[in-house]
């Protein structure tokens, strides 16, 4: 027999999900929470979102320059926006991968962006485990038996 295309629509599933703990982040959780991080894998949307990052940076940075008239401004804008014209494109893809699959906390781009500055391993060990996720596909969610009948 064949793929069984009714069976795969039918069939339900959902994001996979992990908890990476960050004890290098420790002092930023309230006393006694652990350190922890959880990601999701992404859809192929948001993959293609991720990759895509990189052109939408220039464009924003383009943007950017023709509204502001100071070097200065451009600079505050840049950094409102948690973005840097001198950021390599693997990292602006990987920053919009832990902006879509970090499930919490919730990062902005401005937090992913510091993340990344300042505790580049731990940034870096997220968006790996979000693209481990993602390559390991959603998880398929296993329907409940039903229950038998009771007599009334």
């Amino acid at each position: 027999m064949g793929f069984n295309a009714d069976k795969f629509q039918r069939a339900q599933y959902e994001p996979r999900i992990q908890t990476v703990e960050l004890p290098a982040l420790a002092e930023y959780f309230g006393e006694g929470e652990a350190p922890e991080f959880t990601v999701r894998g992404l859809s192929a949307s948001e993959l293609q979102m991720a990759r895509d990052a990189g052109a939408r940076q220039k464009n924003v940075d383009a943007v950017v320059k023709a509204i502001a008239s100071q070097k200065d401004q451009v600079d505050s804008i840049r950094k409102a926006l948690g973005m840097s014209s001198d950021t390599p494109g693997e990292v602006v893809r990987r920053l919009e991968m832990l902006v879509l699959g970090c499930v919490v906390p919730k990062l902005d781009h401005a937090s992913a962006a510091k993340l990344a500055q300042v505790c580049p391993v731990e940034f870096y060990d997220l968006t790996n485990r979000i693209t481990e996720l993602t390559g390991q596909g959603s998880s398929r969610v296993k329907p409940q038996p039903s229950s038998p009948a009771t007599e009334a």
